[in-house]
């Protein structure tokens, strides 16, 4: 059976591992203390199908990113940001799986300590609305 929507994880992970490597990007929460930052989790959140009839679906992407200092955390934020700007401005066709027709920012990068944070390590995180499509 053909798919209707892309893999809305693949795809962005497509675009985020050569974009940020050799840091590793995950669609689960890493475990911070087998995989030590620098680190990225992008996963699809929520969404709908903006327009079923094509394939064009709307996923809402939450993107966090740990590092061992509050500036290279920030730095790695903007570079996952960066690369979801560039996969959508030049429409970047990942093979087999389709593109970003859309970009739009939900909530930019910020610093979001929580009180189970690993000491030494910061984390960053943003939300994008995707709008994808299949190649």
């Amino acid at each position: 059976m053909v798919r209707r929507f892309p893999r809305a994880n693949q795809l962005v992970l497509a675009v985020l591992r050569p974009a940020l490597a050799p840091v590793d990007v995950f669609s689960l929460l890493p475990d911070l203390t087998q995989t030590p930052p620098p680190v990225v989790m992008a996963r699809r959140v929520a969404g709908t199908a903006y327009d079923p009839r094509v394939g064009y679906d709307q996923a809402i992407v939450d993107v966090q990113c740990w590092h061992t200092t509050d500036a290279d955390a920030d730095d790695l934020a903007d570079a996952c940001r960066t690369a979801l700007i560039t996969a959508w401005r030049t429409q970047q066709v990942v093979p087999g799986m389709g593109f970003i027709a859309h970009y739009a920012e939900q909530a930019a990068p910020a610093l979001l300590p929580t009180a189970d944070d690993v000491a030494g390590v910061y984390r960053y995180q943003a939300t994008y609305v995707l709008g994808i499509r299949a190649a």
